[in-house]
C-alpha cells in the first residue's frame, strides 16, 4: 500500500521536477510586462490616450494621459529591477503610447542580468505587451 502511494505521488511530482530550474523566475522582464499592461488598462478605462515614458538607466516613469476630459500626470514612480537586471537600448527614453482602443505604439527593450536577455515588446495592434527570450 506505502509504495502504491510513493508511486502515485512520484507519478504526479514528475513533471515538475523535470522543469525545475529552467524556468526563470518573474523578474524585470515581468515587472516591464505588468507596467505596460496597467498602462493600456488606463487609456482604456479613462477613454484617453496614455503616454508612458521611462528613462532605462534611473528606471524612473511617468504615466500621462490626455483625453476629452484633459490632460495630466496619471503617475509616476520608479521600475524596481533585480540587483543584475538592466535594461538595453538605443533610446535615451523609452516611450510607450496607448489608444483608448487599446493599440499602441510602443518601442522594443531588451532586459538583461538573468540566464537569458528576454525582449519586450508591445504588440501594435492589440497594444499587448510580451517578454520573449532571446
Amino acid at each position: 500500500m506505502v509504495l502504491l502511494v510513493m508511486t502515485i505521488a512520484a507519478s504526479l511530482a514528475a513533471p515538475a521536477f523535470v522543469s525545475f530550474g529552467s524556468e526563470q523566475p518573474a523578474g524585470a522582464a515581468d515587472r516591464m510586462v505588468g507596467l505596460l499592461h496597467d498602462s493600456r488598462k488606463v487609456a482604456i478605462d479613462h477613454n484617453a490616450t496614455a503616454t508612458l515614458r521611462l528613462d532605462p538607466k534611473t528606471l524612473r516613469y511617468r504615466l500621462d494621459t490626455s483625453g476629452v476630459n484633459g490632460f495630466g500626470t496619471f503617475t509616476e514612480g520608479k521600475l524596481e529591477l533585480g540587483l543584475t537586471q538592466t535594461l538595453v537600448t538605443d533610446q535615451p527614453r523609452l516611450q510607450f503610447i496607448f489608444r483608448p482602443t487599446g493599440a499602441a505604439f510602443a518601442d522594443t527593450v531588451v532586459v538583461r542580468g538573468g540566464d537569458v536577455p528576454w525582449v519586450v515588446r508591445v504588440d501594435a495592434w492589440s497594444g499587448v505587451a510580451r517578454a520573449d527570450s532571446r
